[in-house]
């Protein structure tokens, strides 16, 4: 004999459901967390590696628009965790990923170092997508109007580490900003060396043009517009069509003699922004209406 099914049996059997159901959702959401950066293939196939060189044996592959958990990036490789926990090599021009901008202001140039020309700015927060991840650091990025350009991958974050040695950006920087001064003081027939702090108080001897500015100051890793690394004391942002690269500029509010050797996208005409070595002391500079001294 078949028993009748009660109302109040049917609630018990529905409750039941929901705190299994409940439990599924709660594993699952336990296994999305403990994920690596998804990163998704853009080749129709993509060989993995026993090892980061195309030397290294082929151990398995992907297929186009596959995810891959990524643990790692270095010298334009990406190291990756297979299904079976295993770890595997695969060429960092075949991956697509995201990753989110660090540095306050960041160059996007034309190649993949800072002797490129700059084509654009990003901002700290930027979000970017990394098409290729050059042996040297460098990432191709994906541009609004579907162009790329290139950024140091120094100034990009993602949940896989960047374990390249930008130690060499340095030498990068430092040869191509003598490399430019040398060519301006040829040019100019004129020396011009940075003013010691014992000396920069006596700067405004030496104007020539006195202007009102609208001052503000940023701070972070990057390189600037000229190919130096900013120094807190001596490097401000310009607009190169009011004061061109390399101009000497006394700032009284500050008593220090600064030089023009970057530039920005909200810097347009009677403006400058100050590079310091802290978030808090910009916040702290704020906006400030001052005068400068263009000098000799």
């Amino acid at each position: 004999m078949i028993k009748k099914i009660t109302s109040t049996t049917i609630a018990a059997l529905t409750m039941l459901t929901m705190f299994s159901s409940n439990a599924v959702y709660a594993q699952s959401d336990k296994n999305v967390d403990s994920k690596k950066e998804q990163a998704i293939v853009n080749v129709d196939k993509l060989n993995i590696r026993s090892g980061p060189s195309t030397s290294d044996d082929i151990i398995g592959g992907f297929e186009l628009d596959d995810e891959v958990d990524l643990i790692s990036i270095k010298d334009g490789w990406y190291k990756i965790e297979l299904e079976d926990g295993k770890v595997a090599w695969t060429n960092g021009q075949y991956i697509t990923l995201d990753g989110e901008v660090s540095a306050k202001k960041l160059n996007v140039r034309t190649g993949p170092s800072v002797l490129y020309d700059i084509v654009e700015f990003k901002e700290k927060e930027d979000k970017v997508k990394i098409i290729k991840a050059e042996e040297n650091g460098w990432y191709e990025i994906e541009l609004n109007d579907g162009k790329t350009g290139y950024v140091c991958g120094k100034y990009i974050e993602t949940e896989a580490k960047n374990l390249h040695d930008y130690s060499d950006l340095y030498n990068v920087a430092t040869k191509s900003s003598k490399s430019q001064s040398s060519s301006s003081n040829k040019s100019t027939n004129s020396k011009k060396t940075y003013t010691s702090s014992s000396s920069k108080k006596k700067s405004s001897s030496n104007a020539v043009t006195t202007m009102t500015v609208s001052a503000t100051a940023y701070a972070g890793d990057g390189i600037t517009a000229t190919g130096t690394i900013p120094k807190p004391g001596r490097t401000i942002a310009v607009d190169p069509r009011v004061i061109p690269y390399g101009t000497r500029v006394y700032i009284p509010a500050l008593g220090g003699t600064y030089i023009a050797e970057d530039c920005g996208g909200g810097i347009k005409g009677n403006k400058i922004d100050i590079f310091m070595s802290s978030e808090a002391k910009c916040n702290s500079w704020g906006v400030r209406n001052i005068e400068i001294q263009i000098l000799k």
